[in-house]
Order: structure tokens, then sequence, then C-alpha cells
């Protein structure tokens, strides 16, 4: 974490999601209904699903934050990916929503040309999810958190949407009347794909999912200029959430007494830490090699 108001941010953010995608849903909708504009009622559904994304993600850090008891001794953080998961649900149902509207309205042939007060609200639209996808995707960032990085990726996509909804409406002006409800079509196409999106990731972080390949090569390097260290066995990690635990498994000489191992893997544990964000608790195991293998190291 780069600074220590992301944490402050961390925590606002959510609850302005929620407040501000409720209200740009009743607003879109409102407009689209009265300037007959499906594209701009299909992204109103598409915002519901914003709100209660952002819903989940508020209860999941508050959830997530709770401290570790003998019950969940690795904490609570993988109820982000939980809430991932229900919200893409819930995206789902939206999604399919939009799409059966849209094709009953092209199959119906019933279409009219929407008022200019639909693409004034498309705007707005498109300014809003921008700058939610931007605080989300930054505090998410800093915070580590996978379900702030989703639900920054809703508003990415509500943003794009929102592109769909107004490209839409600017060909039902040149003269192209379906092309509102095929706004609608793709707008639901979007919101398929975020919700995808949105579900495999949760079920990842459920499945002990191991962080980043850059991650562990510079924990390695760390355990390697420790010193003490002949050489590092394996390091396995998994994502709790916003944290991670790290197994690490090193050589040291056999020479070494227990206190000396000891020492040497608390060492680690304390430059790791201090190196690399987002670590919760680290496993050391020492392996003792002997002294013929000190050419191994470097």
């Amino acid at each position: 974490m780069k600074y220590a108001q992301c944490v402050t941010c961390g925590k606002l953010s959510p609850r302005w999601s929620v407040v501000g995608n409720l209200s740009m849903c009743v607003f879109k909708f409102i407009v689209g209904v009265l300037a007959g504009s499906k594209g701009l009622i299909a992204d109103s559904l598409h915002s519901i699903a914003d709100a209660v994304s952002s819903l989940f993600v508020l209860v999941a850090l508050k959830y997530a934050d709770k401290p570790k008891d003998k019950r969940r001794p690795f904490g609570y953080g993988k109820v982000e990916y939980v809430s991932t998961i229900f919200a893409s649900i819930f995206i789902f149902i939206c999604a399919v929503t939009v799409l059966i509207n849209a094709l009953e309205s092209i199959k119906s042939g019933v279409s009219r040309v929407p008022g200019n007060a639909a693409i004034v609200a498309t705007l707005l639209s498109l300014l809003f999810s921008w700058i939610m996808y931007s605080s989300n995707t930054c505090a998410g960032t800093q915070l580590n958190s996978p379900a702030m990085l989703a639900d920054a990726a809703e508003s990415k996509a509500d943003s794009l949407t929102s592109v769909a909804v107004l490209l839409g409406l600017i060909g039902t002006k040149l003269g192209f009347r379906s092309a509102d409800n095929l706004a609608a079509i793709i707008v639901a196409i979007f919101i398929f794909h975020i919700g995808a999106e949105m579900f495999l990731g949760g079920v990842h972080g459920l499945i002990d999912v191991s962080m980043d390949q850059e991650s562990l090569d510079r924990i390695r390097k760390i355990c390697m200029n420790v010193s003490g260290v002949e050489g590092v066995k394996s390091i396995k990690s998994r994502r709790m959430g916003q944290k991670s635990q790290v197994d690490i498994d090193i050589e040291v000489l056999q020479s070494k007494t227990v206190l000396q191992a000891n020492e040497i893997a608390m060492r680690l544990k304390t430059a790791v830490k201090n190196s690399v964000d987002g670590i919760d608790d680290i496993i050391v195991r020492t392996i003792p090699i002997q002294k013929m293998t000190l050419f191994r190291r470097t």
C-alpha cells in the first residue's frame, strides 16, 4: 500500500458506489421510460447490478476485517470471493432480463426514436461510471482487494455499456430505428461477460489461487539475501482475500543449532514482510544440508 489514506478511500469508495449506482439507476430508468429508450432502460438495470455488487463488497470488506479466531485461524478474507460469486449471479439475472426484453421489442417491431434527454442521461452515466471505475481500481489495487477490483471491473463494464447505448441512440437519430434495441442486446452481452469474469475470479479465489509469479520471484530473491539461507527449496502461497499466506522451505547448514536456524527463519519473515505488501502470515521450514552444497548458493 503506497499511502495511508488508501484505507480511508477503500472504506468510502464502496459506499459511494452503492449510493451513486442506486441514484443512477433511478435516473436512467425514469429518463429511459420518458424518452423511450430501451437501451437506457437496460443500462439502468445494469446500474442495479452495480449497486448490488458494491453492496456485496461493502458487507464483505466489513466481514473480512474480523480478527482471526480458533475456528478461523486464517481469518475471514475469503468472504470477499464469496461476495464476488453472489454478485456475479445477480448480474447474470439482470443480463437475462435485459436480453429477453430487447429481443421481444425487436420481435414485436415496436420502436420509437428516443428523445434527446436520453443522450444527455447516457453521457452523465458514462462520466459517473468512469469516475467510480478509477476510484475503485485505485483503492482495490492499493489494498489488494479482489472484491473491490471486481467492483471496479463492473463499473468499467457499465461505462462500456453506456458507450453502446450512446451509439444506439445516435443510430436512431440517423434513421436506424432498431439501433436502440440492438444497443440493449450489446448491453446484455457486456453484463454476461463481466458476470462470467467475476464468477471465475471468485471461484479461483476459493480454490486457493497463488500470488502472481513476479511476487513469488521477488520473495525468493529476498530469501536468498538473508544471511544463513543456503537455498530456497520451495515457495507456496495462497490468496486469502486482501492478504496472502506464504509457505517457504529454506536450506540451512546442518551445523546450525535449532536456535540459530530459528533466528534465520525469523529474519527471513521480517525481511519478506517489510518488502512485500499484502502478506498476512509466513510459515518457514528449515531443511538441514551438508556443507558440500554451499556452491549452490546464487
